[in-house]
């Protein structure tokens, strides 16, 4: 008996050394696009193993931008989207690369903030007991690797700016414009309550437990308090 469940604990541990491997064959580049306008942009994956890999693709979009954690909604779920990624699944031999197309369906009025996944998967065959047909269904083993995707509006069609309110909270910053602003350098009261450097994206207002703030924001110094 001690035989058998020694002989299976190996088993199962070279399984997961298994899976870990081919997790590991997977390449995704680049890690950040940023997409303008209608413009299309691709994203290359790369089997750089000796076994083939399947390959699921997902587009989501974040709802609340800069904010942990993120709120996500599935393209296919987004009644008029503005963006959608092709193909929807992929199947990589050894050695082999292939694009990602990610689509521009409609010019964006603001900055919008998606995330690509790209998910090793299995095929598995299930047999119903109604029917002698084998389907395939994907089931899910590696760690998916998330793209980050920028949409923005056409460049003579941005604008970019913010303001801060005092609130119960703290002090909130508001993107005015139709693309995010950067704050670099942040000093804040009390010290060490919020990272050195933030993005407020249109759309998602950010708050802060601070009383005042200080830095650069998108490369112009600023310095704000609240009573």
């Amino acid at each position: 008996m001690k035989t058998k469940v020694a002989l299976l604990s190996i088993i199962c541990l070279l399984t997961l050394s298994t899976l870990v491997q081919a997790d590991g064959q997977l390449m995704v580049m680049p890690a950040r696009s940023t997409v303008e306008g209608d413009q299309s942009r691709t994203v290359q994956v790369s089997n750089l193993g000796d076994k083939p890999l399947y390959l699921k693709i997902d587009l989501m979009r974040i709802e609340n931008p800069g904010e942990n954690p993120e709120r996500k909604t599935a393209i296919g779920e987004i009644t008029q989207p503005e963006m959608m990624a092709s193909p929807a699944k992929l199947t990589l031999g050894p050695g082999q690369k292939r694009d990602i197309n990610l689509v521009a369906l409609k010019v964006p009025t603001r900055e919008t903030l998606y995330r690509l996944y790209v998910v090793p998967v299995s095929s598995i065959k299930v047999v119903g007991n109604e029917s002698k047909e084998k389907i395939t269904a994907p089931l899910t083993f590696g760690v998916a690797y998330g793209v980050v995707v920028h949409h923005l509006p056409p460049t003579g069609a941005r604008t970019q700016g913010w303001t801060h309110q005092c609130t119960a909270n703290g002090l909130q910053l508001i993107a005015t414009g139709n693309v995010s602003s950067r704050f670099r350098g942040l000093q804040a009261t009390p010290a060490g309550s919020v990272s050195t450097e933030q993005k407020v994206f249109p759309g998602t207002p950010r708050v802060f437990p601070v009383i005042s703030l200080k830095g650069n924001a998108d490369d112009q110094p600023f310095d704000v308090r609240c009573p």
